[in-house]
C-alpha cells in the first residue's frame, strides 16, 4: 500500500459505491460512480434530518442517528438502486460502502513527528510503520476514556498525510537521504459500539465486500486542497447541527482541529424559545430572514435571537483559532462548510467580527471567509442532472475517488 493511500484496503476498480454521511443533525446517503482518471459522479443521494431535541442525551442521540440512518439506507435500497437501471453504466454491482463521520462521533489528532540526526539517513517503510504504531498507541492511551469507561475504540484513519525532508515537502520520501524529516500523522478514533451499529444497519440489505469508516475532517481537507491548490494555509470550519469543528491547515498539511459545542441547532433553539414555535417554523423564519422577506419588527426579533448565540459562537471560534495558531499569525482565508440556510449568516458574522485576540497577515483584523457551495466543487465532481447537490457527499465522493 502506498505511503499516502487513505484506506485500510484500497479500492482498486471502477464501479458504484455506497456513501453515507453521518453528522450530528442529519444523515446523508448516496450512490457514487468511481472512474479512474476521471471525476467521480453522484448518481443518487438523499438526506434526512435526525429528530430535533431541545435537550441532548447521548444514548437518545445515538438511537436517533441509527433510526435516521436506517431510513436513509431503506431509501437508497428502494429508490437509489432503481435509479441505477436508468443509468448507462458498465458495472452496476455495489461491493463497497464508505461511512464518513462528523463530530461528535469521533476524535482526531494530527501529530508532527520530527526526526533529526547529525549523519544523513534514509526514510524507510519500517520507520514509517514504527512511527504510526507509536502514535496510535499514545493516542489511545491519552483518550481511552473519551467515549466512556470501558468503551472499546477503533481507528478510522491512521495515515501519514505529508513528509518534509530538510524543510521541503516530498511525494516519495523513500531512497532519499536527509538530516531532518517531519512526518505528519493523522489519526481518528470512533467508538466500536457506534461503528458496529452503523455497519449492521448498512450490511443488512446490501451484500458488501467492505464497509470503510473515515472522518469527514480528512475528506474535507483533501477536497479543499484539490480545489484550492494555491492555498497552502487556511482555516476550515465544519458547522454541523450540534458542534463546530475548526481545522488549521499550514504548509499544505492538516495540523490541528478544535471542536466546540455550538452548532446550527443552537441558533434554532434560541428562536424556538423566543418565538415559542416548532423546529420547522424556526428554520423557515431563518430562511425568510436571510432572504429579507419579512417585516421589520420580526426581522429585528429574529436578529436579536441570533445575536444571543452569535456572541457565544464567536467567542468559541476566536478561542479555538487562537489555540490552533498558538498566538502566531493565522491565514486570512476561512473556508466554511455548512448548510446554506445558516451558512450565509455565519459568513456575514465572520466578516463583521473583529477578532481582537487573533493576528492575521499585515496585522489586519479582517478575514476572508468563503462558503463552500456545491457549484464550487464542479471542477472535481460530476452530478446527475436530477440529483440534488449535497456539499458533504460531493467532498466525500472526491476523497473516495482518490483510492482507485
Amino acid at each position: 500500500m502506498s505511503l499516502f493511500s487513505f484506506s485500510k484496503n484500497k479500492t482498486e476498480e471502477e464501479g458504484v459505491v455506497l456513501v453515507f454521511d453521518i453528522g450530528s443533525a442529519s444523515v446523508g446517503g448516496a450512490l457514487v460512480s468511481l472512474r479512474k482518471n476521471k471525476k467521480p459522479k453522484i448518481l443518487y443521494n438523499v438526506r434526512k434530518s435526525m429528530a430535533f431535541k431541545e435537550d441532548l442525551d447521548i444514548n437518545k442521540f445515538t438511537a436517533s442517528m441509527i433510526r435516521t440512518l436506517s431510513s436513509v439506507v431503506a431509501d437508497v435500497e428502494r429508490k437509489g438502486i432503481s435509479h441505477l437501471n436508468f443509468r448507462s453504466l458498465k458495472n452496476k454491482e455495489i461491493r463497497d460502502a464508505f461511512c464518513f463521520f462528523s463530530s461528535p462521533w469521533y476524535i482526531s489528532q494530527t501529530q508532527v513527528v520530527k526526526l533529526e540526526e547529525k549523519e544523513k539517513f534514509f526514510i524507510t517503510n519500517e520507520m514509517i510503520k514504527d512511527i504510526l504504531e507509536k502514535e496510535k498507541s499514545d493516542f489511545i492511551k491519552n483518550n481511552e476514556k473519551f467515549f466512556g469507561d470501558g468503551s472499546d475504540v477503533e481507528f478510522m484513519d491512521s495515515k501519514v498525510i505529508q513528509v518534509r525532508l530538510n524543510g521541503y515537502r516530498v511525494e516519495d520520501p523513500f531512497k532519499k537521504k536527509t538530516n531532518h524529516a517531519e512526518v505528519v500523522v493523522y489519526l481518528s478514533l470512533i467508538s466500536s459500539d457506534v461503528e458496529e451499529k452503523v455497519k449492521q444497519v448498512i450490511a443488512k440489505p446490501f451484500h458488501l465486500d467492505n464497509i470503510y469508516s473515515h472522518s469527514f475532517t480528512l475528506a474535507g481537507f483533501l477536497s479543499l486542497r484539490d480545489i484550492f491548490e494555491f492555498e497552502d494555509d487556511f482555516v476550515f470550519l465544519d458547522i454541523s447541527g450540534e458542534v463546530t469543528d475548526v481545522s488549521f491547515v499550514k504548509n499544505d498539511s492538516l495540523r490541528e482541529t478544535e471542536t466546540f459545542p455550538v452548532g446550527r441547532n443552537a441558533f434554532i433553539r434560541e428562536i424556538l424559545k423566543d418565538f415559542k414555535t416548532n423546529y420547522s417554523s424556526a428554520v423557515s423564519m431563518i430562511n425568510v430572514y436571510k432572504a429579507g422577506n419579512i417585516d421589520s419588527d420580526n426581522s429585528k426579533k429574529i436578529e436579536a435571537s441570533l445575536n444571543k448565540v452569535r456572541k457565544s459562537w464567536v467567542k468559541y471560534l476566536e478561542n479555538s483559532m487562537f489555540e490552533l495558531s498558538h498566538g502566531a499569525i493565522l491565514p486570512r482565508t476561512i473556508f466554511v462548510i455548512a448548510d446554506e440556510d445558516l451558512g450565509e449568516i455565519l459568513i456575514n458574522i465572520i466578516q463583521e467580527e473583529k477578532f481582537t485576540k487573533l493576528v492575521f497577515p499585515d496585522y489586519n483584523k479582517s478575514t476572508n471567509p468563503i462558503l463552500i457551495k456545491p457549484d464550487i466543487m464542479g471542477k472535481i465532481c460530476d452530478i446527475e442532472n436530477d440529483v440534488e447537490k449535497d456539499i458533504f457527499i460531493i467532498m466525500e465522493a472526491v476523497f473516495i475517488n482518490r483510492l482507485i
